[in-house]
């Protein structure tokens, strides 16, 4: 008689992602907790692989209280943006836009709808 086949090996687990902690707490919130808060319009300051670069521009502005980071993924990669502001039209966040500090005004701030986030 013939032997019978041997169970093949079950396949490994895929390992979980880490799950990001994230530098500055205080500051963090989940792109779906963005997408959902908000009135739909919103300033992208800066946006990058570090998080340290959003943390920088953080840190640098205190007075932009309303600044907050999320981290998304871009072709694979972390992808940290740091907000400001939540706005019910496109033109109540551009006049917005025109009133940050020059420093940030120099790096062309993105005014973008939350849904797309």
């Amino acid at each position: 008689e013939p032997e019978p086949e041997p169970e093949p090996e079950p396949e490994p687990e895929p390992e979980p992602e880490p799950s990001f902690i994230p530098k500055n707490a205080s500051k963090y919130v989940g792109v779906e907790q963005l997408r959902s808060r908000s009135q739909g319009w919103t300033i992208q300051l800066v946006a990058g692989n570090l998080e340290q670069t959003a943390l920088n521009v953080i840190s640098g502005y205190p007075s932009l209280g309303e600044m907050v980071y999320t981290m998304g993924t871009r072709k694979g990669e972390p992808w940290f943006m740091v907000f400001y502001g939540d706005y019910s039209s496109k033109e109540e966040a551009q006049k917005a836009a025109s009133r940050l500090p020059d420093a940030l005004v120099s790096r062309t701030p993105w005014v973008r709808t939350t849904e797309a986030l």
